[in-house]
């Protein structure tokens, strides 16, 4: 077996100094900080000058309405309008009432009017009796308040001859 090598420390040996290597770095490194500076001394120049045209040119004015714009505001309304309708509680109520009834009740139409708290219901039964029913399960309704049967006739054209009814009601939103 082969002895160890001793190890030698030297806590003062002298430092290899590479001064012109180093000194070369440090002038690269403050070369490149002041092109850097430059240039976004340059950008922020661009970015002053800019915003001075920006505002230079003023806010943008807005033209007078047209009639063509009021008319496609106020329709855009009426669709929001419409859309913002509960309709969820109202069709529940009316399939409810449909399938509370004896006979069966069609319904053929439901036409709110929101701005006057109405809704007209059109729908089908086999007999007036029907009809009545309908509407009496509707009077129980705590959705519709007053409903009343506007109209009815029977219809001759189609071979099981149910009655066509037509009701109004007023309605909570």
């Amino acid at each position: 077996m082969k002895a160890p090598r001793p190890v030698r420390l030297d806590f003062v040996a002298e430092v290899h100094r590479a001064k012109v290597a180093g000194a070369a770095l440090c002038a690269l490194g403050l070369a490149a900080a002041l092109v850097l500076g430059l240039a976004f001394d340059r950008k922020l120049s661009e970015r002053d000058r800019l915003d001075a045209a920006l505002s230079a040119l003023g806010k943008p004015r807005h033209s007078a309405p047209t009639p063509d714009s009021l008319k496609s505001v106020a329709e855009a309304a009426d669709v929001e309008r419409e859309l913002k309708i509960p309709w969820t509680r109202l069709l529940a109520e009316l399939e409810a009432a449909s399938h509370d009834s004896a006979a069966g009740v069609s319904l053929l139409r439901v036409e709110p009017d929101p701005g006057k708290q109405l809704v007209r219901i059109t729908a089908e039964v086999h007999s007036l009796q029907d009809a009545l029913a309908y509407l009496k399960r509707l009077q129980k309704s705590a959705v519709l308040r007053y409903p009343m049967l506007e109209s009815h006739e029977r219809r001759k054209d189609d071979p099981d001859h149910p009655v066509r009814i037509k009701l109004t009601a007023e309605w909570h939103t």
